[in-house]
């Protein structure tokens, strides 16, 4: 859990969860020789062979991507994928432009902006920040004014977040204020005491937090989960020919989790059909890997199968904002299909592979993907040059003032 200096019991239900710490190297090579039967030196070997490729794979990614089971890949599919300290490259070379990374990672500026070309997002009440800025109709600048907020029942149900947040640590998703209890009930059904909550968020949002408007999933997506977002996550390359959508997937919540990260306990992942929206396979992490189950946990409902509602319009919606924002050429979008049409949720120009590799069971060093680089650093070197000539033009008219003796 994230150390707070407030009841990690009181904010159980706000998600201030975060990844478990893994074992040992030796303690987690033992028991995946004992799970696929193959000797240490032909894992080292591996491994070490994986860690120096294109991939750059560290033990935890090759352990979590299952890379060691013999009978999921082959030597040449397990070489196509992608770790962490690759696609730190890969972001810089597909989003050079790093002028407009400020831009998307601030909620605010991003929803404004998408918002102003009449895409849907997700609407804003109130922002807090304390003792920052002046008067305003959405701003909070003072626990008096958040706590007034909080316990108003119009401005509900809430979904919120810190404005610089990822991974969706900080969130909550709230449906009511308890007066009597003077609690907070979750979309759950938990209750957050006030005094709890209005600590966190003043102790843990110092750049703001976001309150928002919370939306239902459509009514397809809630006879499988609950009324809790289940978002699509797409990614977007933008080429010559316009943006273009080379994968997808379907982030599923279950148990007591708000969100739908898939790294949380127990949360499910589907592969799927990027021309149909329909659901090929689903994952959850086990003690050994993975294992695909077909229908969710919670509720029984079967999942493969399923089309996600409304796909011709998120697809669409993805395809027409990819182009606001073309100078950022890769693009990770969490999509929420509802009654009547999608959501845009968030944007991330930093995307992270390992989630669609595991959807998949497919890693990214396509000859798709590989085009599209191939052609941003060509497009890095032009602009480049462009904008060498145009800082040379701006030298060249600037005139050094002269040494003129004026009269006094």
């Amino acid at each position: 859990m994230a150390t707070i200096p407030i009841s990690n019991t009181d904010l159980k239900y706000a998600d201030v969860e975060r990844m478990a710490p893994r074992k040992s190297f030796f303690a987690k090579l033992s028991q995946i020789m004992a799970l696929c039967g193959r000797s240490y030196f032909s894992l080292l070997k591996e491994i070490i062979t994986l860690r120096f490729g294109v991939g750059r794979l560290s033990f935890d990614e090759y352990i979590a991507l299952c890379l060691y089971d013999n009978t999921l890949y082959t030597q040449a599919e397990k070489n196509k994928f992608l770790g962490l300290r690759a696609m730190q490259k890969i972001w810089l070379e597909a989003n050079y432009r790093f002028d407009f990374f400020g831009l998307i990672n601030n909620k605010i500026a991003t929803d404004v902006l998408l918002s102003a070309y009449g895409f849907p997002i997700m609407p804003t009440l109130a922002i807090f920040r304390d003792g920052v800025g002046r008067t305003s109709q959405f701003l909070l600048r003072s626990e008096e004014e958040l706590r007034n907020f909080l316990t108003k029942s119009e401005y509900y149900p809430l979904f919120s977040k810190p404005i610089g947040g990822r991974q969706s640590i900080g969130t909550a998703s709230l449906e009511r204020y308890d007066e009597t209890g003077k609690r907070l009930i979750t979309t759950m059904g938990y209750g957050i005491p006030l005094d709890t909550f209005i600590a966190y968020v003043k102790n843990h949002a110092a750049s703001g937090y976001l309150f928002q408007r919370r939306i239902s999933p459509h009514t397809e997506i809630r006879k499988i989960c609950g009324n809790r977002l289940a978002t699509v996550r797409l990614l977007t390359i933008t080429m010559q020919g316009g943006p273009k959508i080379i994968r997808a997937c379907w982030k599923i919540p279950t148990g007591s989790n708000i969100a739908d990260n898939f790294w949380r306990s127990g949360n499910l992942l589907a592969q799927l059909d990027i021309e149909s929206g329909r659901v090929l396979s689903v994952i959850r992490a086990s003690e050994n890997g993975f294992e695909e189950i077909t229908h969710h946990p919670d509720t029984g409902v079967l999942i493969v199968g399923t089309v996600i509602p409304n796909w011709q319009e998120v697809t669409k919606l993805v395809t027409e904002s990819a182009k606001v924002l073309d100078e950022i050429a890769l693009i990770g979008w969490d999509i929420a299909p509802i009654d009547g049409g999608a959501v845009i949720v968030e944007i991330n120009e930093t995307p992270d592979f390992k989630i669609h590799q595991l959807a998949d069971r497919r890693g990214m060093w396509d000859e798709t993907f590989i085009n599209f680089l191939a052609e941003r650093k060509q497009h890095a070197a032009e602009w480049l040059t462009a904008s060498k000539q145009k800082q040379q033009i701006i030298t060249e008219l600037v005139v050094p003032p002269q040494n003129i003796k004026g009269k006094h």
